[in-house]
This record gives structure tokens, C-alpha cells and sequence, in this order.
């Protein structure tokens, strides 16, 4: 009887600690009448741990996004403070400037009138993200998405405009050479989005052609082209990984225990400049749903960056060795070393893992990809 009325004390003492430390609350210092929740805080960040790889450092970019300004659900202030929250370093300010088919307009020139209302969401989205982008550490990219048909014409992103108010046209193709005539940097969108393959239409055939496509977007929301990897490679592509999200980034990925789709960017600094020249010397890995892509080098200077190995015992008879890989990051990865199986190391944590002595360890990194079907094996020593 004693000993149960010890247990039922300890345990309402127990459930009286978790409580109070859950009620605690504090007196607001601007209205002494108000009781505010010990540690309540209006907005937080997540913080993405990554590695720096030849002397620059990663920087976490989500390169097409839509607010309320054209058909998203969140404001432009929100999604500034969205993307902060989720860890990111830069964004790129890219709505949506419809474009009219073609058969409507044929001949007709734009009149100035058109060419401004079609362009005031995009530079209205530019000047307030800046604005509020500042405030929180956040680069803006100057950006629009030019948009036509995606089952006969497609999309692309036109990055670093300096003046989206006179870029659109209703010819589709002169919106982007306008683009182009900025020194905008052109991404092809969501190659494979409204098509039944990935062949291009006879529009992206064009633009192609005439040698104004910079980018390709190899990952989108959820959806990952890995035979995109063949038109980066022949095109000499930066290659790149969005949410072109239109709802908000919680639903689809952080309520649901993911990161959000992001473009890694080695630059030296989080300038304009800087991330400009590492996206034309494409320094770029792309993130998506625990999936990484990028030129095989990148990717595996990224990993060697990413691990460390440690020697925890060694069997002289059998010459065999034990040996904690830890990953010092937040992304995942799937290795398997030799034909052994497959093994993933989470973010953050370390596995153990049996090798010759003498002999590197050899390595595949299965969620890691660098072509349609092709994946990098690495010798860790």
C-alpha cells in the first residue's frame, strides 16, 4: 500500500513539473495586463546544415515561386518570411506574365498599354520582396516567369531582369529575347509538365535553337526528370531544383517531415553577383525529397565534404576494420559499399560499417544522381 502511494505521489509530482513547464507564462512588458507563454516566438528558422566545397560556400535558393500577386495563395510578404523559416538563404521574385496564344495576336504589335498591365505583378513582386527581404537577411533574385501554353510553347523563367515591365510581348519568343537582351539568365521550367514524353515542342525546339536557354529545371515540386540530365549535359546547362510552389511550402513538405525543394549555390559570397557567377559556372546541386542531382564532380566533393570517418577497432587476423561514417549534415543519404546492401544514413547521425584494412572503403551514393541512370561511387579512405 506504501509503495503505491509513493508511486501516485512521485507521478503527480511528475505530471505537476510537465505542467508548469508548459504554463509558465510571463507578463507582456508592453501590456502589463497580458500573461504571454514563456518562449513564445512569432516566427522561427530551421536551419540546413550543408558543407562548403572548394572554397565556397552553399547557399540555399528556391529559384521559382508565385504569390497571391498572380495565382499563389500567400502574399509576397509571407513567402519572404516562408522561405526564411525554412532555411533558405535566397529566393527568386518569378510571376507568372501570361502569355497570349500566338494565333490571337499574329501580326499585331504590343501595344504599351498591354505590355505594362501584363507586367505590373512581376515588378511589383520584385520591388516588395526586396523591401521585406531585407529585413530578414534574404536575397532577392529579380525574376518572371514567362508563361505560354505548356503543351505547345512551355515555360521559362527569365532570372536577373533589370526591367520586367518591358519584356513582355505577345509573341512568346520576343518575351524572351527581350529577357535575353537584359543579360537575363533563361531556365527552362518543368520540362516534362503537360507533356506525354519529354520531347520538346516545336517552341522549345525554337528557343533552343537560337541559344537562349542557360538552365533547366531538373527537379520541380515533387517531380524529378532524370532524363533532363541529357539536355543539360548537350546544352550546357545549369542545372536547378524548385518548389514553384503556389500553396504554402508547410503543406507540401515541413507538415509532412520534408525539406523544400532548393537549388544548392557555391558562390564565394550571397550577392547577386556572386550567385550569378556560380549559376553560369554551374556550381549548383538540386535538392529534392531526400533526392540530390548535379555533374557528378560536384556531387562528390559535396559528399567527401559531408562525412567523416572514424577507425573504432581493427581484427589483425582477419585484416577487417570497423568504421563510424557520420554525416554531419541535414540531408540524407543511401549508400551501399561493394554488393553489400543498401544502407542509409540519416541527417545527423552515423552508422558503422565493416572494411579491409588498407583498402578505402568503396562507396555508392544511391540517392545521388549525375545522369538518367547513373549514380556516384566514391573510394573513402
Amino acid at each position: 500500500m506504501k509503495r503505491g502511494l509513493i508511486f501516485l505521489s512521485a507521478l503527480l509530482v511528475s505530471l505537476s513539473a510537465v505542467a508548469q513547464e508548459y504554463t509558465t507564462r510571463y507578463q507582456s512588458a508592453t501590456e502589463p495586463q497580458t500573461l504571454l507563454p514563456t518562449g513564445y516566438i512569432r516566427l522561427s528558422r530551421y536551419e540546413i546544415l550543408l558543407p562548403s566545397v572548394g572554397g565556397y560556400n552553399p547557399y540555399k535558393a528556391d529559384l521559382h515561386i508565385h504569390s497571391a500577386l498572380t495565382d499563389g495563395v500567400v502574399n509576397i510578404k509571407g513567402r519572404v518570411e516562408e522561405a526564411w523559416c525554412d532555411g533558405l538563404d535566397v529566393i527568386a521574385a518569378t510571376e507568372h506574365m501570361s502569355i497570349r496564344p500566338v494565333k490571337d495576336t499574329e501580326g499585331q504589335p504590343t501595344p504599351e498599354s498591354v505590355r505594362l498591365k501584363k507586367s505590373s505583378a512581376a515588378v511589383k513582386a520584385v520591388t516588395s520582396a526586396t523591401k521585406v527581404a531585407e529585413t530578414y537577411g534574404v536575397v532577392v533574385i529579380p525574376g518572371v516567369e514567362l508563361t505560354g501554353d505548356a503543351a505547345t510553347q512551355g515555360h521559362f523563367n527569365a532570372l536577373f531582369t533589370t526591367d520586367n515591365s518591358v519584356i513582355y510581348d505577345y509573341d512568346a519568343m520576343q518575351s524572351i529575347r527581350n529577357a535575353d537582351k537584359q543579360g537575363a539568365l533563361i531556365m527552362h521550367n518543368h520540362p516534362g509538365w503537360r507533356h506525354p514524353t519529354l520531347d520538346m515542342t516545336e517552341f522549345e525546339k525554337a528557343v533552343y535553337a537560337e541559344g537562349l536557354v542557360d538552365g533547366l529545371e531538373l527537379m520541380n515540386g515533387a517531380y524529378f526528370y532524370p532524363r533532363a540530365f541529357n539536355t543539360a549535359k548537350e546544352h550546357k546547362l545549369f542545372m536547378t531544383s524548385n518548389t514553384d510552389v503556389h500553396a504554402t511550402t508547410a503543406q507540401q513538405y515541413r507538415e509532412n517531415g520534408h525539406l523544400r525543394n532548393m537549388t544548392i549555390i557555391f558562390a564565394k559570397e550571397c550577392t547577386l553577383e556572386s550567385l550569378r557567377e556560380a549559376l553560369e559556372a554551374h556550381r549548383t546541386l538540386c535538392y529534392s525529397f531526400g533526392t540530390i542531382g548535379g555533374e557528378e564532380k560536384l556531387l562528390k566533393e559535396f559528399f567527401e565534404a559531408s562525412v567523416t570517418l572514424k577507425r573504432l577497432s581493427v581484427d589483425k587476423k582477419k585484416k577487417s576494420q570497423r568504421v563510424m561514417i557520420t554525416n554531419t549534415t541535414s540531408l540524407p543519404y543511401t549508400l551501399r559499399f561493394g554488393k553489400g546492401n543498401v544502407v542509409v544514413l540519416r541527417p545527423l547521425s552515423s552508422i558503422i560499417v565493416n572494411g579491409k584494412v588498407g583498402k578505402p572503403l568503396k562507396c555508392t551514393v544511391l540517392n545521388m544522381w549525375y545522369g538518367q541512370d547513373e549514380h556516384p561511387t566514391l573510394s573513402l579512405k
